[in-house]
């Protein structure tokens, strides 16, 4: 059997060669595919430590964030829920107003049950299932007494209301932790006093109110629209509250936000392949190892007889 022209090492030498090439080839296509240096700390080598703590930091802002835009909706919710009762107020004492002016109050104990019931509607409100001014007691309504009937028979306005007197917290930040839950007893105790007023009033012997008022129920009347005002300041002092919550709760975010974008730039920079550098070195790849493969089936077919012929 006559040798092939050439030694063996330099055909190793040409199949090793094109082995790397392979490599060096699928790691391109892989590159492109994913728009990725690598999916291992191992791929971007001296940086691996840089990436690693950076890749830390950016989750814990991107969960901050995340914390921040779900406080955000609550706080909205309970800044909409303390308009209404802002707005139940006024109505109430308007309502109170019309009987006085026009000494008649025959639909006044309509109206009365009328915004005690949105009232209790808006304390009992509920989202993803859970009440929201019940303090650390989510799985029961806060106010137990759905009707004027039930609250006029309770022995205190507080006797009404079941929530805990622990409000919900939520840390916003690494060293930033913020109130931001509500109890039915603080927001709506006030205003649940004058319905209690009104409708024991209107079960007693002074009541009830009908067509003509008495001497007696204009001047119930007349004290309790009075203190109207001082219930509905009350209802806007939460509100105001609930409002500088909100923007220390917007500042955070924006905060995490700016973060989370110099951090994904930063990581990119870091993990984010060059697109058309990798098509090129992929390009040039391809036609080395198509020139290499040409180069090892011609020297496997060469032999010693080519040449003596």
């Amino acid at each position: 059997m006559l040798d092939r022209v050439g030694s063996w090492s330099f055909g190793q030498g040409l199949i090793n060669e094109y082995s790397r090439i392979q490599s060096r080839t699928l790691v391109a296509q892989q590159q492109i595919a994913t728009g990725k240096v690598g999916d291992q700390f191992a791929d971007v080598k001296d940086k691996a430590g840089v990436l690693a703590s950076a890749k830390l930091k950016s989750g814990a802002i991107d969960t901050y964030l995340s914390t921040t835009k779900e406080v955000l909706n609550k706080l909205d919710v309970q800044d909409l829920h303390l308009q209404q009762l802002s707005d139940v107020a006024a109505r109430l004492r308007a309502a109170l107003g019309d009987a006085i002016s026009t000494g008649r109050a025959p639909a006044l104990m309509e109206e009365v049950k009328n915004l005690y019931n949105e009232t209790v509607s808006i304390l009992n409100t509920r989202v993803d299932g859970k009440y929201i001014y019940g303090g650390s007691r989510t799985d029961q309504p806060p106010v137990n007494t759905p009707d004027l009937a039930s609250l006029v028979a309770a022995p205190t306005v507080y006797d009404a209301f079941d929530n805990t007197p622990v409000k919900q917290t939520q840390r916003i930040d690494e060293n930033e932790v913020i109130e931001t839950g509500m109890l039915a007893s603080d927001i709506g105790a006030g205003l649940m006093q004058m319905f209690k007023d009104i409708g024991t009033f209107d079960s007693s012997v002074s009541g009830p109110f009908g067509f003509q008022l008495t001497q007696a129920q204009t001047t119930f009347l007349n004290t309790t629209q009075a203190a109207m005002p001082a219930v509905q300041t009350d209802v806007n002092a939460y509100a105001a509250i609930n409002g500088t919550r909100h923007a220390q709760v917007t500042a955070a975010r924006d905060r995490h936000e700016s973060l989370s974008a110099y951090f994904t730039k930063f990581i990119g920079d870091i993990e984010d392949v060059d697109l058309s550098e990798a098509v090129a070195r992929l390009n040039s790849d391809q036609v080395a190892a198509q020139a290499a493969g040409r180069m090892i089936a011609q020297l496997n077919q060469f032999s010693l007889l080519d040449f003596l012929r």
